[in-house]
């Protein structure tokens, strides 16, 4: 009897973690239409950018972290101390390996935010407390005119009340039927009604990022791809290139659209946490993202920053990146560590454990005890 009541809870166990398994997913979206794409097969269009000068991330001494990151539903995990990787897996049932080039989905939204911030080190946004309008006429006329790029950073426009719409949104601007509607300007143009005031919750959404990208694409007159990869990419430290889905006029995608290597999210994050412990302007861009993230209408245990999601760990607050079916990247600037997971899975769990709640925090603390 004790026998059968084990091999019972072994086979319930069993379920539950291959549960976590978004098969679908990983058939329909990773090894399909994303990786079509990306290749340019698709009905999205994709800007690719060339690294000519890749670097080779240092190696450190090997920690051994499949207790978190060895699950079914783990594509692959870099995780980093000190700027060296210490740990790396890739999960071969998955075809996941070191050359293949994931899509981070909403991992993007930082890179514009990060693109955001080069705008303003270099004078060229000379507030976040500026309304886009002052530098955006396609803003000027839409819905957004008097929305501050502050507000748009941390998703508090007030613009939406929830998500129910973005799905709808999301596939005009990926051009998913493949009707030409993949013009982010006419979208933004076509919201006529404000929900609430801004600035007063985050409430996640594509419509803010989106006003984002069109607000980078005015003031430099190149699209956020563009000026990211001139001015931030590099001093990622990257090993490979870069690609990112745009719409028909060439402006990129900010919800979601950029594809790096694992090892290159763990190198943005990695960039992130030198850039605050420098205390540049960069890093104090991020900070001040910290300081002011909002609470959100839909994560509780979260606050939003610029483009970026902040949990307590350790009860100090620490910038996360998060994407859809199990996307993250944590730059601890505390203990200096890194963690990057692309995954395959649309509850955020491995083996039935959360992710951002338990796993995160105590790998990232092995970490910083490493």
């Amino acid at each position: 009897m004790k026998k059968f009541i084990l091999a019972f809870i072994s086979i319930i166990f069993s379920f539950s973690t291959l549960a976590d398994v978004d098969k679908r997913f990983v058939k329909k979206r990773m090894m399909g239409r994303d990786l079509n794409s990306r290749e340019g097969k698709g009905p999205t269009p994709v800007a690719f950018f060339e690294n000519k000068s890749p670097y080779q991330t240092e190696l450190g001494q090997k920690i051994n972290l499949d207790k978190f990151f060895k699950a079914p539903s783990n594509f692959s995990a870099v995780a980093m101390k000190d700027g060296k990787i210490v740990y790396e897996r890739y999960n071969k049932k998955l075809g996941a390996n070191p050359d293949f080039y994931s899509h981070g989905m909403s991992m993007t939204k930082t890179a514009v935010g990060l693109t955001v911030g080069h705008l303003l080190c270099s004078g060229e946004i000379k507030s976040l407390d500026d309304t886009a309008s002052t530098y955006s006429q396609s803003l000027n006329n839409s819905i957004y005119k008097d929305i501050t790029i502050r507000n748009l950073l941390r998703m508090s426009s007030g613009i939406n009340k929830n998500r129910d719409n973005e799905k709808k949104f999301n596939h005009m601007m990926m051009n998913r039927q493949d009707n030409g509607s993949n013009d982010l300007v006419k979208v933004i143009q076509k919201i006529k009604t404000k929900f609430s005031e801004q600035g007063k919750l985050s409430r996640y959404h594509s419509l803010d990022i989106t006003a984002t990208s069109i607000l980078i694409n005015e003031i430099t007159q190149k699209s956020v791809a563009q000026v990211f990869f001139e001015n931030v990419f590099p001093k990622t430290k990257p090993e490979g290139a870069l690609y990112w889905l745009e719409d028909k006029n060439k402006m990129s995608l900010g919800m979601a659209g950029m594809f790096l290597k694992t090892r290159d999210w763990a190198n943005m994050a990695n960039y992130m946490n030198n850039e605050i412990k420098s205390k540049s302007c960069m890093g104090n861009y991020l900070l001040d993202g910290v300081k002011n993230a909002l609470p959100t209408s839909t994560r509780k245990y979260q606050k939003y920053g610029y483009y970026f999601w902040v949990s307590q760990i350790s009860g100090k607050p620490v910038i996360v990146l998060t994407g859809k079916f199990g996307q993250f990247a944590v730059p601890n600037h505390y203990n200096n560590s890194v963690i990057a997971l692309l995954s395959a899975t649309s509850n955020f769990k491995y083996k039935g454990k959360k992710i951002i709640q338990e796993i995160i925090p105590e790998a990232t603390m092995q970490l910083g005890n490493f």
